[in-house]
C-alpha cells in the first residue's frame, strides 16, 4: 500500500510539472505597449537607470511585460557606483531618458532655467533637486521631468525643442515617451 502511495505521489508531481513545463514554453500574447517599447528601442532613444531606483522601477511597470523591450541601460554597478557608461554619458540622475533627434517640449509657460551647478553656490529652491554639474537645467510646469542640455533650447512660438545630447530627467508618461518618437499609443 505504501509504494502504490509513493507511485502515485510521484505521477502526480510529474503531471503537474509537466503542465508548467508545457505552459511556460507557450509564447506570452503580445503586451499592450510592445510596440512602443520597440519603437523607443529602434528610434535611438535610452532609458539609464539604477536597480535600486524606485522611480525606474515605476516606469518599468508602467510598460508590464514590454518592459523586456525597452532601451534600458543599468547605471548602478553591484556595489551602487556608477557604471562606465553612464559616467561618459554624465547621467546623473534615475530615471534618465535620451531621444536621438532631441526633445520637444509643448508648454505656453516658461521653464525654471537653472543654472550649471557651481560649489558652494547656494541655488534657487526649485533647481535644488535638478542641479547639474554639466549642464543647465530647464523644469517645465506640469510635467515630472526636467530637460538637462549640453545648449539653449530653440524656441518656436509654445514648442522648445531640445538638441540631440539633452536628456529627460524623472519618470515620463508614456504618452510623452511617445511623443518624443512620433508614436501613436493604442487605445
Amino acid at each position: 500500500m505504501k509504494t502504490k502511495f509513493i507511485i502515485f505521489i510521484v505521477l502526480v508531481v510529474i503531471i503537474i510539472g509537466g503542465f508548467g513545463l508545457y505552459l511556460n514554453s507557450q509564447p506570452a500574447a503580445p503586451s499592450k505597449f510592445d510596440g512602443l517599447a520597440l519603437a523607443l528601442k529602434s528610434s535611438g532613444a535610452n532609458f539609464y537607470g539604477a536597480f535600486w531606483c524606485p522611480h525606474c522601477q515605476e516606469q518599468k511597470a508602467e510598460f508590464g511585460s514590454s518592459k523586456q523591450y525597452l532601451p534600458y541601460v543599468e547605471c548602478a554597478n553591484p556595489d551602487n557606483s556608477q557604471t562606465q557608461v553612464c559616467i561618459d554619458n554624465k547621467i546623473e540622475s534615475y530615471p534618465s531618458w535620451t531621444f536621438k533627434n532631441g526633445i520637444k517640449i509643448t508648454s505656453a509657460t516658461d521653464p525654471v532655467v537653472c543654472p550649471i551647478q557651481k560649489e558652494g553656490v547656494k541655488e534657487e529652491a526649485v533647481c535644488a533637486n535638478a542641479a547639474s554639474q554639466f549642464y543647465r537645467v530647464w523644469i517645465f510646469q506640469g510635467n515630472g521631468f526636467s530637460i538637462k542640455s549640453p545648449t539653449d533650447p530653440i524656441k518656436n512660438g509654445n514648442i522648445w525643442q531640445f538638441p540631440s545630447g539633452s536628456y529627460a530627467v524623472g519618470k515620463m508618461e508614456l504618452s510623452a515617451l511617445a511623443e518624443q518618437i512620433q508614436f501613436t499609443l493604442p487605445q
